[in-house]
């Protein structure tokens, strides 16, 4: 009868964590990185382990594991770099407490490493029923029962950011569904940033050569529609820039001789007012644009005086 070893335990370990990398927690097993293996750990238990895998916990941190303590535990995160180079095969764990984390995190049993030396070899035995455990025999591949369950959900899932100071729970959901879901909304959210910087990108174009036209200046016999942001322009510098009024922006200055048509059923059509020592003539009522004084129907005497002389 051969009692199981140090590196019997490593080993299995080893098959367990190339198992579970097509696994539910696949994305955190497939490439571990020290910052992955520490997001685990904190899910794993949250979700709630046995009291040996807490003692696992206390002898490997130094600390006992809380619900409030992430923080914590992103302080140890170069803690998780043998675990990581002990998953890529490229170094090997001597810590028996680091042994121990990495079965929780690959979910082996039986652990930790005392009750695995528990298990023996009973091939020597008659005894035809299979003992409890896995059994690894010297110089044999080791193998395992399939012990992997499709979870049909995770109690509890935390979604970690690394700037964040909450952690954020998600209730009855699997980890592959929250992890679609964020990046979900992490695209939607760069999506609506794009489009809102094109919008104005193209707001700020069409304001800077299509500038929108809501003010008006006295050009020389009319009113032009202008920008209201533009300084001052054209022949009628003089005048000032004001808000469109649909009114005044039919009025013009026009050129008026005894033969124009003054009336119509007895109502004045012309209007008129005396600016720098002259008439000037307008088609409808309102205000001179340069004086600013009101225009005056004009009058029989007013035509026989200045526009018929």
């Amino acid at each position: 009868m051969k009692k199981n070893t140090l590196e019997d335990y490593k080993e299995a370990i080893q098959a367990k964590y190339e198992e579970e990398k097509s696994g539910v927690y696949s994305s955190f097993l497939i490439n571990p990185s020290r910052a992955k293996l520490r997001d685990l750990c904190i899910i794993l238990f949250k979700e709630g382990r046995n009291s040996e895998d807490f003692t696992i916990f206390r002898n490997f941190f130094g600390f006992d594991f809380k619900e409030d303590n992430s923080k914590d535990l992103k302080k140890q995160t170069d803690k998780f770099r043998p675990l990581e180079t002990f998953f890529k095969g490229e170094t090997d764990l001597t810590d028996i407490s680091g042994v121990d984390l990495a079965a929780v995190l690959v979910n082996f049993n039986p652990r930790p490493m005392h009750r695995f030396f528990k298990v023996t070899d009973s091939t020597t035995t008659n005894k035809e029923e299979k003992p409890p455990y896995p059994i690894v025999e010297e110089k044999a591949e080791f193998t395992f029962e399939e012990q992997k369950k499709e979870l049909t959900a995770i109690t509890e899932a935390i979604t970690i950011q690394e700037h964040a100071t909450k952690t954020t729970i998600v209730p009855k959901t699997t980890l592959a569904h929250i992890q679609h879901k964020t990046i979900s909304v992490n695209q939607i959210f760069k999506t609506i940033i794009l489009i809102v910087v094109v919008l104005l990108s193209a707001y700020g174009i069409k304001a800077f050569f299509f500038p929108n036209k809501e003010c008006m200046q006295w050009q020389n016999d009319h009113y032009e529609v202008v920008d209201c942001t533009n300084e001052i322009q054209g022949i009628g510098a003089i005048n000032e820039v004001k808000p469109i009024m649909e009114e005044e922006l039919k009025l013009k200055k026009i050129e008026v001789t005894f033969q124009t048509p003054f009336f119509q059923k007895n109502k004045a059509v012309i209007w008129y007012c005396k600016n720098n020592g002259k008439l000037d003539y307008f088609n409808t009522a309102g205000f001179h644009p340069e004086n600013g004084k009101p225009l005056k129907p004009i009058s029989q005497y007013i035509i026989d005086k200045y526009i018929k002389k």
